[in-house]
């Protein structure tokens, strides 16, 4: 990494500062960064594990943004997409002449280093799908280097540094960030229109897309759900070979035999081409895993790995934190949280929990964006069809004003008037948690869902039920 952003900027780095280094990719970009023998520092508004992570491995971060954390002995200044340019630090660079590089430009020229680097793209799924991949390639030998959306046991957090070709990488969407990257394995997982405040429709995602696939090269290979049209029109005109795969018999590599245990973790067949590949029991629950795993499936495949690795890895894995994760339980009261915020992901996550015994089935929703909560209104209802019990949180949105006019309460009426299932709203997290305490009794069962702050209400209100219950 350190050679080729020297050569594209023409100068020796020293010294990197990441503008909002305790997000989730940009912690594990300057962790990558320090392991390559470079100096990082860096600023965000709070505290967390990833920027103490950061502190203790000799990164200096700054609480807050201040132009008096961009000193003149820094090298290169890294922004991301969340970061607008009247923020005081991008403007002390532009004054002291320091390169200014977007997060995702800075993640392609990592990807620059690398001879396999895998790509995983897709509106739903891709931390998922990217930590199998990557556990795959760790239990391999192949020794990966992996930046990921989430936190994954095998590696200890959401980065490895490794000292091989492979490179494992969610590529994002969002402002088009992933066509930045520079990958020879490509995963299309799924496409379904989102992010409405950078897409105008669902044809202008697609062609986003097809750009994403364009980039691999000859002798690349890119591996697409063979079930979904979208996916399919992205695949046409491309240099490299395409793999489809999917539970309809059209595609090359299939899912059959599929069945489910108790708690809705599937045992399932793979075929490619016709002829059986392998039977394979997963350890995380949904058709959707199916997709994720069998995507991961024929990457390794590729890349040689032994079916008897693919078999273990795939048995063994339990996901990547804060999807469908277990966060306690007390009097028999289940607590899990998950990252769903697309109404296609809250679905898929509220049906998991009906595979499980339970009493109520309460959901806390926190939505992500007033775009995405005013157009998709109506599947964000839907989505909550087997609560018994809704509390919806205020909109979170760090990057739009609410030009539309949507608020929590006018989901809490939608669900209630629609479907019939009693909802609440309620803005502080403390209050919620309360309401939860006051209101839930033995074998109930609390899903916390959200991209973004509402999970701290998962650990809080195991914490709380533990007071009450147990003392």
């Amino acid at each position: 990494m350190k050679f080729y952003l020297e050569k594209m900027l023409n100068k020796k780095i020293n010294l990197v500062h990441f503008i909002g280094i305790g997000g989730t990719s940009m912690s594990g970009l300057a962790q990558i960064t320090m392991n390559k023998g470079i100096g990082v520092s860096g600023s965000d508004m709070k505290s967390s594990n990833y920027t103490e992570k950061l502190v203790a491995k000799g990164a200096k971060v700054y609480i807050g943004h201040d132009e008096k954390n961009i000193t003149d002995n820094c090298d290169l200044v890294v922004y991301s997409a969340a970061i607008n340019g009247e923020n005081p630090e991008i403007l002390k660079a532009k004054e002291l002449n320091i390169p200014l590089m977007e997060r995702s430009d800075f993640l392609g020229a990592l990807t620059k280093d690398f001879g396999e680097t895998v790509a995983v793209a897709g509106t739903h799924g891709k931390t998922t799908t990217s930590s199998i991949v990557s556990s795959l390639l760790f239990n391999a030998d192949l020794d990966p280097t992996v930046s990921i959306g989430g936190s994954l046991d095998l590696i200890g957090g959401n980065y490895r540094v490794g000292q091989s070709g492979y490179f494992v990488t969610e590529a994002c969407e969002y402002v088009d960030s992933f066509l930045k990257s520079h990958h020879k394995i490509g995963i299309i997982l799924n496409i379904e229109l989102d992010h409405i405040d950078y897409f105008k429709d669902l044809d202008q995602m697609k062609k986003s897309f097809h750009q994403f696939a364009k980039i691999l090269p000859s002798d690349g290979v890119l591996i697409a759900y063979g079930d979904s049209k979208d996916v399919l029109d992205v695949t046409k005109d491309l240099d490299c070979a395409v793999v489809t795969f999917g539970l309809k018999n059209t595609n090359q590599w299939q899912a059959m035999n599929i069945t489910y245990d108790h708690l809705g973790k599937p045992s399932f067949d793979v075929y490619n081409n016709g002829s059986l590949f392998g039977h394979f029991k997963l350890d995380v629950p949904g058709e959707h895993n199916i997709l994720n795993s069998l995507a991961s499936i024929i990457c390794a495949n590729h890349l040689n790995i032994s079916k008897e690795i693919i078999e273990d890895t795939l048995s063994d894995f339990q996901g990547a934190h804060r999807r469908f994760e277990f966060r306690g339980e007390v009097n028999n009261i289940k607590v899990f949280e998950d990252y769903a915020h697309h109404p296609t992901e809250l679905k898929v996550t509220v049906s998991a929990c009906t595979n499980y015994d339970y009493n109520k089935l309460w959901v806390v929703f926190q939505a992500h964006t007033f775009s995405r909560a005013y157009y998709f209104f109506d599947d964000f209802v839907n989505s909550f069809k087997g609560a018994d019990f809704v509390i919806i949180n205020d909109i979170y949105s760090d990057r739009e004003a609410n030009s539309f006019n949507i608020h929590a309460e006018d989901l809490v009426k939608a669900v209630e008037d629609r479907l019939g299932i009693p909802a609440k709203h309620i803005s502080e997290f403390k209050d919620i948690v309360k309401y939860l305490v006051d209101n839930t009794v033995k074998d109930d069962f609390v899903l916390v869902a959200g991209s973004q702050t509402i999970n701290q209400v998962a650990f809080d209100l195991v914490d709380a039920l533990k007071e009450k219950y147990e003392g």
